[in-house]
């Protein structure tokens, strides 16, 4: 008879966490940047993932010597935007990580969707702001749940055997972003409950946003 594989415990889970983040981002840095004076940025929503992301990160450029900045979007669709913009702006203060924010207006929901025009309009702020503060990588909070779900939704497009792909770990020049600016997914081979037990055993404040439940928007319901 096979053994079954057991659950990590809660201390080998955080672990995991940590040694999966600093493989991936150590890795791409030594294949793809010769500099060391990178300059990093965390897209940071205030939800449990881009809080977890963020302490990362905050921890890992603290040991090292490197800059690293927050960026939140207000996108001003939820009654509840503000309080999570005051509420992330706290939280860098307390990391001593730099912070800019932009309030956004979401535009041409009639031909794209809200989830895409969103996007659009959020990645347009992304951009101004790593070319104002001279961002040379991007972190997103991307994790195996979020590749799954991406993975579905381009078979659901009609993307064929490409869609199969899902989403790079490194995407440098990103078509939204920019040229120059390189998106790292440094959470892909972490699952959503491998975040949560991190989360949970330090203890990571984090806002819920009532959209994640809606199954209005396809992501969701998948």
């Amino acid at each position: 008879m096979g053994s079954s594989r057991k659950s990590p415990s809660p201390n080998n889970a955080t672990q995991l966490v940590i040694d999966r983040f600093e493989r991936a981002l150590e890795g791409i840095l030594a294949r793809v940047f010769v500099s060391s004076d990178k300059v990093f940025a965390v897209a940071y929503s205030g939800g449990l993932d881009s809080s977890l992301l963020l302490r990362l990160a905050a921890d890992y450029c603290r040991s090292r010597g490197r800059t690293l900045h927050a960026f939140h979007i207000h996108h001003g669709l939820s009654p509840n935007a503000t309080q999570w913009l005051a509420h992330c702006r706290r939280e860098t203060d307390a990391l001593g990580v730099s912070f800019d924010a932009r309030e956004i207006v979401v535009k041409g929901v009639a031909d794209h969707g809200t989830e895409q025009a969103a996007r659009l309009a959020r990645y347009d702020a992304l951009a101004a702001m790593c070319e104002q503060h001279q961002v040379d990588v991007l972190l997103t909070a991307h994790h195996q749940d979020d590749q799954a779900e991406t993975v579905l939704l381009q078979l659901f497009r009609g993307a064929g055997l490409r869609g199969l792909g899902g989403m790079a770990v490194l995407h440098d020049d990103h078509e939204l972003l920019g040229e120059g600016v390189a998106v790292l997914r440094p959470l892909l081979d972490c699952s959503r409950a491998e975040l949560e037990q991190y989360a949970h055993e330090h203890v990571i404040a984090h806002v819920d946003d009532e959209s994640n439940v809606d199954t209005r928007y396809r992501r969701n319901a998948i």
